[in-house]
């Protein structure tokens, strides 16, 4: 085991916030990016956990950093169609005065004699050894290029020259350049505003999914610690700060920063000193993304790092029959535990994680009596285990209550569904 994950396991088992957080499904921890409808859905989690205290205070905060970053976003969308609109005539009167009698001789010629056209073409793709002066004659007699030039180089030094800044430059001049850039400010702008956008957007499930144990505080504190083992680093995509007290764009920048989540209450507004709100994005180590990412997620990695460490054999991704792959299964005794690990996103309604709970849990108990009718375990008791990533007692209360009524179903009283987090091998006998 690299000493990465060692550090990582360490703190998971021993901060209640720790397992808290890594116990969010990928979509919940990792900024993830939705595309398309309810029917036809494509998302994907990028390597990117977003620190924010947008939500610490006050929770108006969020809202206002939406609603002044939607204005903005309008106005400098309006600015910018302003410059192109304004740039637009002057570009179509080069090319009526360049290039108007050329394109339209071109498009007759097209039209009413395609098929001769078209043999010239071929012709002059073809004819390698007089490419260069064919295709140069072809452009002359269309008026594309003056009939004084006669290489290509020429050509191209031709046409560098025209590029050329003046004041007799009917395309680029004073005027246009000075146009141009301020679209490209613009442009900018749009980007910087697009990327707070997506900044803002997926910072609210670690605000959001927070557990009665935790706080604001010992997330943050959580974070330095995580920061301090290298368990997450700096990410190399920008981070957002403004300036919520002050009015809209008084203190507001994107730009790199590298500091330990602990540090980040000290950014202060050099306008009106107060603390300034951030989005600061962060990256995991690869080896704890490469869990998190994985299709079963933490906690079976968690589940196997547990096993291990109390010197307990197991096997993962075990399949029986055709058609029943169980996650781990291990023995203790003359007991065998069929375990199945989900992960489940927390912030949705709680009638369909239990509806999924149970849709789960009664899979896991067919599959235990197909294994039982194998033989195969005929010396040993089978124990399905549903091992979720959900904490709220209520929920996993309902779900067992629901399967203890229904006693004639081989499996419903003996099995159980419980939480990574309360884990102790003492009480699965």
């Amino acid at each position: 085991m690299s000493i990465i994950k060692r550090k990582f396991y360490h703190l998971f088992w021993n901060n209640p916030s720790c397992q808290n957080l890594f116990l969010l499904s990928k979509e919940e921890l990792l900024e993830t990016r939705n595309f398309g409808n309810e029917e036809f859905s494509f998302s994907f989690s990028t390597n990117r956990i977003i620190v924010s205290n947008a939500q610490d205070n006050e929770s108006e905060l969020i809202d206002t950093i939406k609603t002044r970053s939607e204005l903005y976003n309008m106005e400098i969308d309006s600015l910018l169609n302003d410059k192109f609109e304004s740039l637009k005539p002057i570009i179509e009167q080069f090319f009526d005065s360049k290039f108007k009698k050329s394109i339209e001789k071109l498009g007759h010629d097209i039209e009413n004699k395609p098929l001769k056209f078209l043999a010239r073409i071929l012709k002059i793709v073809f004819d390698e050894e007089n490419r260069e002066p064919k295709t140069i004659e072809f452009l002359q007699e269309y008026g594309f290029v003056g009939k004084h030039l006669k290489s290509f180089k020429e050509i191209e030094a031709s046409i560098g020259k025209s590029l050329i800044p003046s004041k007799k430059n009917e395309l680029i001049n004073e005027k246009t350049i000075h146009t141009f850039f301020d679209g490209i400010k613009f442009v900018k702008e749009l980007y910087v505003n697009h990327s707070y956008k997506n900044l803002y957007n997926t910072n609210q499930v670690l605000i959001n999914t927070l557990n009665s144990e935790d706080n604001f505080q010992s997330r943050i504190k959580l974070f330095g610690e995580l920061y301090d083992s290298q368990i997450i680093t700096p990410s190399k995509d920008d981070a957002f700060i403004e300036c919520s007290n002050c009015d809209s764009l008084t203190y507001r920048g994107v730009f790199q920063l590298r500091l330990n989540p602990k540090k980040l209450q000290y950014l202060k507004c050099p306008v009106c000193t107060k603390e300034l709100t951030y989005f600061v994005p962060y990256e995991l180590h690869n080896d704890i993304y490469e869990i998190v990412k994985s299709h079963d997620g933490l906690i079976l990695d968690a589940l196997c790092n547990k096993l291990s460490a109390q010197n307990i054999n197991f096997e993962t991704n075990k399949k029986f029959l055709n058609d029943i792959e169980i996650d781990c299964i291990f023995t203790s005794g003359n007991k065998v535990y069929i375990v199945e690990t989900k992960m489940y996103k927390q912030n949705t309604e709680q009638k369909n994680i239990i509806s999924k709970i149970k849709e789960h849990y009664s899979k896991l108990i067919n599959d235990t009596v197909r294994i039982e009718d194998t033989g195969i375990y005929q010396e040993f008791e089978l124990i399905p285990i549903l091992m979720i990533n959900i904490t709220n007692h209520r929920i996993l209360s309902t779900v067992l209550e629901h399967f203890h009524n229904v006693p004639t179903e081989r499996y419903s009283q003996s099995g159980k569904i419980i939480n990574i987090n309360l884990l102790k091998f003492d009480n699965l006998n």
